[in-house]
Formats: structure tokens, C-alpha cells, sequence
């Protein structure tokens, strides 16, 4: 297995299809919105490889907040069904820790459903310490 940046529009594109097959989702996203993503500095897309094969990542984005310690927060995390319970997820997030070292970043943070049983459990056999919030969205 290899883990490595995402640096191409035809890469995100199978990123997004595995996506969506983990998410049991359709996701349709253009080149060009694509493309601004690879262009933003703040963010960090990761894709893990099996034999050359695309069957996860991860996309975070670097925060900084006005209390002068960097975050990084991951948006998105998944493992193509057929490549799940691998060690691939936590791969992901090992090499996305070292990233953040490099960068200065103190804190790496994630949401999961409270009802997704399968990433709660996840991030919890990560170590991962389990901070109770209420999130709200505003639409815009």
C-alpha cells in the first residue's frame, strides 16, 4: 500500500467514486471545481493505493485560528468497501499526522455521526479524544 498527494483532477475524480461507494452516495463534482481545490493552500488531499489502484483518502483543510495554533480538520475519510478493516484508514490518517508536524498544525480534528458506529469506533481504536459537540449548519 502507498499513500501519497492527490495532485491531479483525474485523481479526485476516482477519489470521488470511492466516495461515494463508501458513502453510499452519488456525487457529481466538476473538473473545474476540482481543479480550485488542488489550487487551495490549505488543502490536503490523500490517496491511498493498492497495486496502483485508488481505494482511499482523505481531504483536510488547515485552520487558523485566532488563538495562534494551528488545526487541520478532516472533511472527508473512506476506504472503498472491498478494502475496508485494512489498517488503510489508519494509514490515512498516520501519514496526514506527519503532514500536519511539518506544518506547524498542534491539532487534527474530525466529526463523525454519533449513530455512524463504524467511525465512531474508528477514530476511538485511533486514539482519538472524544470531544462532545453540538454542530450547527446555516445555509447560505
Amino acid at each position: 500500500m502507498m499513500i501519497k498527494k492527490l495532485d491531479t483532477v483525474e485523481e479526485l475524480q476516482q477519489l470521488i467514486m470511492v466516495f461515494s461507494l463508501a458513502f453510499k452516495n452519488d456525487y457529481t463534482v466538476s473538473d473545474p471545481y476540482l481543479q480550485s481545490l488542488l489550487q487551495n493552500d490549505s488543502a490536503t488531499v490523500l490517496g491511498a493505493y493498492v497495486e496502483k489502484e485508488l481505494v482511499g483518502g482523505l481531504v483536510a483543510f488547515e485552520i487558523l485560528p485566532i488563538h495562534g495554533s494551528k488545526e487541520m480538520y478532516i472533511y472527508d475519510i473512506a476506504v472503498h468497501p472491498g478494502h475496508q478493516k485494512q489498517g488503510i484508514g489508519k494509514k490515512l490518517i498516520e501519514h496526514l499526522q506527519q503532514i500536519a508536524k511539518e506544518k506547524g498544525v498542534k491539532t487534527i480534528f474530525v466529526e463523525a455521526e454519533a449513530e455512524d458506529d463504524h467511525a465512531v469506533a474508528f477514530y476511538r481504536a485511533l486514539g482519538g479524544e472524544e470531544v462532545l459537540v453540538n454542530h450547527f449548519n446555516f445555509n447560505v
